[in-house]
């Protein structure tokens, strides 16, 4: 602390700079807050030069000059510190370290911004509620932790606090109803202990506060018998709750009564609300922004809201609304700027929305709208953005000319059909269009996209009477970022135009009936690419050297396909393509890596480690690469590798060991020899839907540690040199004692994962879906309903012994297969247990004996092998299954299934009938 003689003296030598000096060249900065300021640099660490004009050169002395440091013009005093991390787009330059009590020594200070920046999880220091003269207090974002201090309630002049996106709690909010001067309160991310305290009881004491950011904090409703009273006069206007934990509107309806004059932005998205929309909106006559986005809102849209007159904001997304739009008209048609009701249920035919004559974005996709759009209905004279995606509209492209704004226009997953309007071409300012997935009929020549100079993606995927016929000539005036032209039947030939495309970073041409090699041209193209797919053509050669020389970190381009993107992906899969891989060695981190099908031989080179290690969806299946599987292909994040129908050779690595995160590994049809490894266990591998290791040359025992995979839904051993007995233990295959459901990705930490966020979840369930299975004797790729499938099949082997009681409470099993072993004693009794969901049980070309148990008749299986053992007893006559289940089994017997009849069944004696016979003819003569 400066005692007073410290002041009198730097106001002395601040007389006497003033004397000496003249012009510019005069030092207003005092000495003490240099010296402060200075001791607070050295307890930063600042890599990025930030505070490089900071010093004690002669020519730094004028600390006022500093950057950040903000002086008053009179006095001179430091009364500003602006070092908030600069955040230009998707670079981030913060200051390290801890914030030093120098700061103490600045008395005038009243503004402290330090956000963004990082102060390696440390506490905010209790000493920050001694700088009394504080006016502005910004810590956020600047990855803090611990107990927020007591001593900010000390800050009386306060008008401003942020301390929002650190990781903090509180254990009670007693400072923060002291803070009577307060404006402005952040403090989404801080934790409350809902036990210790009522949340809302503290903040309705601040008289002043306009704005509340309290996002993802956790809070949960407040008992009704706990809501506080209020003061009338508060002048509270602005509240975000989004990403809480409310339920209902219980303390939502405290806001909206007790400020209904006031509130002009509210923001409860991301919380759990349930039940129909509160009618108390219907008085917030000065809300002009309303976010009730992702909660579980049910109904419809009030009448009320046609009569919200201030209201320009309105998204209530990914809820269960259904219908009513209807009642938006009214006063509301007139301001209404954004309007989001997509993710919900709504439906019917598009109600005319030209007479919102302000609406600047138009959101309706992911609903049950239906019919053809009258026309005039979308003539939106100020609309940029335009959403009728993943609906049910039918009939032609509307008119947009008279929409002459729209930049962004999403009308994919509907059934418009008809030719391609000439006026999409004529919308001048237009940067995204989304059309696939629609039954579009058109030859569309390069004149269509004259006007489009400003376009940066364009997606007419899977319109399969949709041609893109543009010259060989052609040079676009657009620059695109994503091309997504699946299935446009754009072959033979590569498209020459997509040459000039220097920004280019997604683009998916698959599915096209190319029939080339790759043109020189294109090894420039992939080198820029973040997301290639060229599946499913005729695309023959060798892929370029070269390809996906650089990292691929263009985070803007990211930015702007939240369409599209779901990771960085290489697919080539489905064509003719031949010869090594050494392309892998100069490649990018990719997501999802595809050269399946295709002709690819030799071992995977070495230097793939750089690319492949990296990458969590892996798929070389049927090619001929050969040799020993490299450690370049399994990591941590690997979630799906299938490398079937290969030459690989040796034993299975033991580094695949760390490959914990898998979904899937298929290792069938290849040269592997050695043991199964005991290190596949549940412990290590509990995300693990679908192991198959069929076909191989594997020898040894089944490891009772494989019991312990416990989400295995399809386990697949067979065609191998496996001995000994099956394990009694199979029963603890949780997944296979449960009835098939419709599946759900669980990931290990036992969070859900979301469809419609996590676009990640939609290539995984899709890849599952698209695995192959061996299915009643034949190699079937299971396209969609993976969810239901669960499959055991031991068969083709030298197992021995008996069949194990265990394995009959595997009751959620489709498909059994034990053929083809060594397999003694009788069928286990307890089969009948195995309910109606088994539909395929192959117990053929074993040793089994005895009578065949009567519940086996109860299953109601579709194909039923139990040929080439040693069964013996009747099959009952009204088996549905033909002799062929059967056969190979002597000792059999049972009309009409069998052509022998079992002993004591009734047979008429062959004299008698000859006797017979012969008296009928008898009588016939006579």
């Amino acid at each position: 602390m400066m005692s007073i003689k410290d002041e009198i003296f730097d106001l002395l030598l601040f007389v006497v700079m003033l004397s000496l000096a003249s012009g510019n060249n005069m030092i207003r900065c005092f000495d003490t807050e240099r010296q402060a300021l200075l001791s607070f640099k050295e307890e930063l660490v600042d890599e990025h030069g930030r505070l490089s004009s900071w010093g004690t050169g002669v020519n730094k002395r004028e600390c006022c000059k500093w950057k950040g440091v903000h002086c008053h013009n009179q006095t001179n005093h430091v009364t500003r510190l602006s070092l908030s991390g600069p955040l230009p787009l998707y670079s981030y330059a913060p200051l390290q370290g801890k914030i030093s009590p120098s700061l103490l020594q600045l008395k005038h200070l009243n503004y402290l911004d330090l956000s963004h920046n990082d102060l390696g999880y440390s506490s905010i220091p209790d000493f920050i509620g001694s700088l009394n003269q504080l006016h502005y207090l910004n810590l956020s974002n600047s990855n803090f932790g611990g107990t927020v201090p007591q001593s900010i309630g000390n800050l009386s002049n306060l008008l401003c606090l942020d301390l929002s996106r650190n990781d903090l709690h509180s254990e009670n909010l007693d400072w923060v109803s002291r803070l009577q001067s307060l404006e402005y309160l952040g403090l989404s991310w801080v934790a409350v202990d809902h036990k210790k305290t009522n949340w809302l009881q503290e903040i309705s004491k601040l008289s002043s506060i306009q704005e509340i950011h309290w996002r993802d904090a956790n809070l949960e409703d407040v008992p009704p018998s706990s809501l506080p009273s209020f003061n009338a006069s508060t002048p509270l206007s602005i509240i975000d709750f989004s990403d809480n934990s409310f339920q209902s509107f219980s303390t939502f309806r405290w806001f909206l009564i007790n400020f209904n004059n006031s509130l002009t932005f509210i923001d409860f998205s991301m919380n759990n609300i349930t039940g129909p929309i509160f009618p108390a909106f219907q008085n917030l006559r000065s809300l002009a922004y309303l976010d009730l986005s992702l909660n579980i809102l049910q109904g419809g849209i009030p009448k009320f809201f046609g009569n919200m007159t201030s209201l320009l904001h309105l998204n209530m997304q990914d809820n269960t609304l259904t219908a009513q739009l209807a009642n938006l008209y009214g006063p509301l048609e007139k301001k209404l700027q954004h309007l989001d009701l997509s993710f919900n249920m709504m439906s019917g035919s598009l109600i005319d929305f030209s007479r919102f004559s302000s609406l600047t974005r138009l959101a309706l996709g992911h609903n049950k709208f239906n019919g053809i759009i009258e026309k005039g209905y979308l003539n939106i004279p100020h609309l940029v953005v335009l959403d009728l995606s993943s609906n049910n509209f039918t009939g032609a492209l509307s008119d947009l000319t008279l929409s002459p704004c729209l930049k962004e226009l999403y009308l994919k997953h509907n059934m418009f059909n008809g030719p391609l309007k000439e006026s999409i071409g004529n919308l001048s300012k237009l940067e995204f269009l989304f059309l696939g997935s629609n039954q579009l009929e058109d030859n569309i020549l390069e004149a269509a996209f004259f006007n489009l100079s400003r376009l940066k993606v364009l997606e007419l995927s899977s319109n399969s009477r949709l041609t893109l016929n543009c010259s060989p000539k052609w040079i676009p005036t657009f620059h695109l970022i994503a091309a997504s032209l699946s299935g446009c039947n754009i072959g033979p030939r590569f498209p020459e135009w997509l040459r000039y495309q220097a920004k280019l970073v997604f683009l998916d041409i698959s599915s096209n009936q190319i029939i080339e090699i790759f043109p020189k041209w294109f090894a420039d193209t992939a080198s820029q690419l973040g997301h290639l797919n060229v599946s499913n053509n005729q695309i023959h050669g060798v892929f370029p050297d070269g390809s996906f020389s650089t990292s691929f970190n263009n985070q803007e381009a990211l930015a702007l396909l939240p369409e599209i993107w779901l990771g960085s992906v290489l697919d080539v899969s489905r064509n003719r393509i031949m010869g090594p891989v050494l392309f892998l060695c100069n490649t990018s981190i990719f997501y999802l890596l595809d050269l399946s099908d295709n002709l690819f031989s030799e071992q995977l080179p070495e230097c793939s480690a750089n690319f492949v290690s990296s990458s969590e969806l892996v798929n070389l299946a049927n090619n001929n690469f050969s040799g020993k599987i490299p450690r370049s292909l399994c990591s941590e994040s690997s979630i799906w590798l299938d490398l079937r129908n290969n030459s690989f050779s040796g034993s299975i690595p033991s580094f695949m060991r760390s490959c914990t995160s898998l979904m899937m590994l298929d290792l069938g049809n290849n040269r592997l020899t050695g043991e199964i490894p005991n290190w596949l266990q549940g412990s290590d591998f509990g995300n693990l839907l679908l192991l198959s290791l069929r076909a191989n040359e594997l020898h040894g025992a089944i490891p009772s540690s494989m019991c312990s995979l416990k989400n295995i839904q399809v386990l697949d051993l067979s065609s191998n040199n496996i001995s000994g007995a099956i394990p009694k233990c199979l029963h603890f295959l949780k997944a296979m004692t449960q009835k098939p459901t419709p599946f759900t990705l669980q990931y290990s930490d036992g969070s859900m994962a979301h469809p419609s966020i996590n676009n990640a979840f939609l290539v995984e369930s899709r890849l599952l879906d698209g695995a192959y299975l061996m299915w009643k004797g034949h190699e079937v790729q299971y396209l969609n309903g993976f969810s239901l499938v669960k499959l055991l099949d031991l068969s083709n082997n030298y197992l021995v012994g008996e069949i194990p009681s265990e394995i009959t409470q595997l009751i959620g099993l489709i498909g059994l297969n034990l053929s083809g072993n060594n397999l003694t004693v009788s069928i286990p009794q307890q089969i009948g247990n195995m309910n109606s969901y088994l539909d395929f049980l192959d117990l053929s070309r074993n040793s089994l004996s005895g009578g065949i148990p009567s519940g086996i008749w109860k299953l109601g299986v579709g194909i039923l092998n139990l040929s080439y053992n040693n069964f013996s007893g009747r099959i009952p006559a009204d088996s549905h299954f033909d002799d062929s289940s059967y056969i190979g089994n002597s000792l059999l017997c049972g009309r009409p299934i069998l052509d022998k009849s079992c002993p004591g069944d009734y047979e008429p004696r062959l004299d008698s009938w000859i006797q017979t016979s012969a008296m009928h003819r008898m009588m016939r003569i006579h």
